[in-house]
């Protein structure tokens, strides 16, 4: 069970850029409750704990429907919707006590279905419904360009890069891939990592963006682009004092950041997500 001091993290939808620094403010200064919370970046490939949702956004509420919300992932509303829905729901103006009361609800049944859970299960393998990576828009919304890159073949095999100054979060990483036949390769700079690349099949790299002497995002590019017919997922792995920077990153295409401070299988549901059976079923 989660550690009570490791703030819950919460997938926001909806709410207007005001409305989150509210949120934050809020939420950072809540700092002697028991169990507490943290929004995630839009770009963290963190699965979060919880939704909070603006009620009153139709498009919020239909990317929640397909995001699948139960009792392991659930989902709180911000104000009343127009049409009755399942999930638990605040008042709006928000009265503080009430919407962390109501979060805390969640996060309590939660937190029980999991111990319930059967861990033998596996991370990548568990019933909790994942986030996708992208939302279904209406196609005459989308630019076209859009769905040529989204088209683009996946890798015949799994295998992945990580490019970080020490192998311990490879080392990790390999022994719990293992499991799925997935080899993970290791370089220690980023020099190094092009004849990696270019030599072997790679379906997913990880950078350390923090690496000295080179661009994170120009990395990005350089791989995408020796991937430009097949499909590669570049992930940034960060520490807590990362800054990403979201223009670049959606310029080059990078496909988002995840904390290495992690818990295993929380690196897990969210790498699982790229590898080529789970790209097959969404």
């Amino acid at each position: 069970m989660k550690n009570q001091k490791t703030p819950f993290a919460v997938r926001f939808l909806g709410f207007s850029a005001r409305e989150i620094n509210i949120f934050d403010a809020t939420f950072s200064v809540q700092q002697n409750r028991q169990k507490q919370y943290c929004r995630l970046s839009v770009e963290s490939l963190q699965e979060p704990d919880l939704y909070l949702v603006n009620a009153d956004d139709l498009k919020a509420l239909a990317i929640l429907a397909d995001m699948e919300p139960n009792n392991l992932r659930p989902a709180l509303l911000v104000g009343a919707p127009h049409v009755e829905l399942p999930f638990a729901t605040v008042e709006r103006p928000i009265r503080w006590l009430k919407l962390f009361s109501a979060l805390d609800t969640l996060i309590e049944r939660r937190l029980i279905m999991l111990a319930k859970q059967d861990s033998a299960d596996g991370a990548l393998h568990n019933s909790v419904s994942e986030r996708r990576r992208r939302e279904r828009l209406d196609l005459d919304l989308t630019d076209p360009l859009e769905y040529e890159r989204m088209r683009t073949k996946p890798p015949p095999t799994d295998r992945i890069l990580v490019i970080d100054e020490e192998s311990t979060f490879r080392d990790s990483l390999s022994v719990a891939m293992a499991h799925y036949v997935v080899p993970v390769e290791w370089v220690g700079n980023p020099d190094a990592a092009a004849e990696v690349y270019t030599g072997l099949t790679i379906s997913m790299v990880l950078i350390n963006p923090e690496l000295s002497d080179f661009d994170p995002y120009d990395l990005c590019t350089t791989i995408k682009h020796q991937y430009r017919n097949t499909r590669v997922a570049v992930i940034f792995l960060v520490d807590r004092n990362f800054v990403y920077d979201h223009a670049r990153a959606r310029q080059v295409e990078c496909d988002g950041f995840l904390s290495r401070h992690l818990e295993q299988p929380q690196i897990l549901a969210a790498l699982g997500k790229f590898l080529s059976w789970r790209r097959s079923e969404q």
